[in-house]
């Protein structure tokens, strides 16, 4: 050791358990089991979800536990606390923990830091569309994911003993908001699982399944190059996705999408898949923001004005200097930046120099489902079973853990060799369908039998419901 690096181990509490929280811990090993470092994880969940994974759990390919990792397997050095960052107090350097399954009955925990990283990732945007956030399942959550192929399955079983053929589409119908690589791959997988189900189902014929893709903009994946965004259009259409760009949602129903040009879509089953936006505790922190909400650090990734505090991922407006925008809100970039944050934070606590932020994009992968995706990788790209081979092979080599992967590896061959996964979990109601069940109750309440006067009243609302 230098002699001017510190003897007493530097605390660090890191806020956030995803790609950029997780790999930073990760890349602080070494230092913690030097004792140079004492790593602190606040997490929601005790598991690391492997998010680019999320469509194939929608389409029934893997079960949900292949893409979710104990973080305590991963890091072994830190101590984790489960629960939800409430607070950041710069001037006494300590941060507020809401934690336990049950949070409002426990007492709020406070832990000191000498350093702390936000990794807070982001939420769901709904970009003010009335009726987005409360009847539409919103992929970025691993509960409204499951409970998606639940639903999915759910309108399967209703279709095949409906007798109206109209009413049969309309279940079958299934929208998608967001023409990104999320709402791209979730469109595609809904179609696949659609395609490979519904021999099973006898009274449904084959083209009674509707899935539309909606996008605001005039071409789908947006920083993939023209020809490939072109090309993924094409690709979806040709296996009977119905792709609509240049339409804006103005609203979500129960059961409808409208758009701007006065389109109505009815459907059962509305998928929002706009991208996210920064956690919005970050505003109560007491730190610089942009104009998006996001963290602005320097190049360094520390944040404006505060040595000592350093922000990452979908909650950092982290600037690449090639473009001078913020990176994308991608697990890549997350990754990236987590790796130079962990090599910076030890630089700093050993006196010095530190890197700033210099990456290039390597490219991006979108599937497209059964066998084929597109990879742009720079000066090439990909299509067909080999770009949906690499794509295959670079997210098994991406997750944590070599018994993930090997389990991971297990289930895309059984999935190659025996048919759909077609069993419904009944652990609970999706969100969106908890909301509409509710205003049914309520609806039949104010129109039922009883004289208004003497109609039972019910003090459970939607909102509520939709919370729980």
């Amino acid at each position: 050791m230098r002699q001017h690096e510190p003897t007493t181990p530097a605390r660090i509490v890191i806020a956030g358990g995803g790609f950029a929280g997780v790999t930073a811990a990760h890349q602080l090993r070494h230092a913690a089991r030097a004792g140079h470092v004492e790593v602190a994880l606040v997490s929601r969940e005790n598991a690391f979800v492997f998010y680019p994974l999320m469509p194939e759990v929608i389409a029934g390919g893997l079960r949900v536990e292949t893409i979710l990792t104990s973080i305590r397997h991963v890091l072994p050095h830190a101590r984790l606390y489960v629960g939800e960052l409430t607070g950041v107090h710069l001037e006494r350097q300590t941060v507020t923990i809401q934690h336990g399954l049950y949070q409002h009955h426990q007492r709020p925990l406070e832990l000191p830091y000498d350093h702390l990283v936000l990794a807070l990732g982001g939420v769901p945007a709904t970009y003010g569309i009335p009726g987005l956030d409360d009847y539409a399942f919103d992929v970025q959550r691993l509960s409204n994911a499951f409970a998606l192929r639940n639903h999915l399955i759910d309108l399967l079983e209703q279709a095949d003993i409906e007798p109206d053929p109209a009413e049969q589409r309309r279940l079958l119908t299934v929208v998608v908001i967001g023409g990104g690589p999320t709402g791209v791959e979730v469109a595609a997988e809904i179609r696949s699982l659609f395609t490979h189900a519904l021999p099973y189902y006898r009274a449904i014929q084959p083209d009674t399944a509707r899935i539309v893709l909606v996008e605001a903009l005039p071409r789908l994946l947006t920083g993939f190059p023209d020809a490939v965004a072109h090309r993924a259009a094409r690709e979806l259409r040709q296996r009977g996705i119905e792709v609509l760009l240049g339409r804006k949602v103005i609203q979500v129903e129960p059961a409808a999408v409208v758009l701007d040009d006065g389109t109505r879509l009815e459907s059962r089953t509305i998928v929002s898949a706009i991208g996210v936006e920064p956690n919005p505790i970050v505003r109560s922190f007491g730190l610089p923001l942009d104009q998006r909400g996001r963290i602005v650090v320097d190049e360094y990734l520390r944040v404006t004005g505060h040595p000592n505090v350093w922000a990452i991922g979908d909650n950092a407006a982290v600037i690449d200097p090639a473009t001078g925008r913020p990176y994308a809100p991608t697990a890549q970039h997350a990754v990236r930046q987590a790796k130079l944050l962990a090599r910076n934070l030890v630089a700093s606590l050993r006196s010095e120099p530190l890197q700033p932020m210099r990456y290039r994009t390597r490219g991006m992968m979108v599937t497209l489902g059964d066998h084929d995706a597109i990879a742009w990788l720079g000066r090439v790209t990909l299509t067909g079973f080999l770009a949906w081979w690499l794509w295959r092979t670079y997210a098994l080599l991406q997750i944590p853990r070599w018994d993930r992967r090997i389990r991971l590896a297990m289930e895309w061959t059984l999935d190659l060799l025996f048919p759909p996964e077609l069993v419904q979990l009944k652990v609970g109601q999706p969100t969106p369908a908890t909301r509409r069940l509710v205003e049914a109750a309520l609806r039949r309440l104010r129109e039922g039998p009883w004289p208004a006067e003497t109609a039972p009243t019910v003090s459970t609302t939607a909102s509520s419901a939709r919370r729980s």
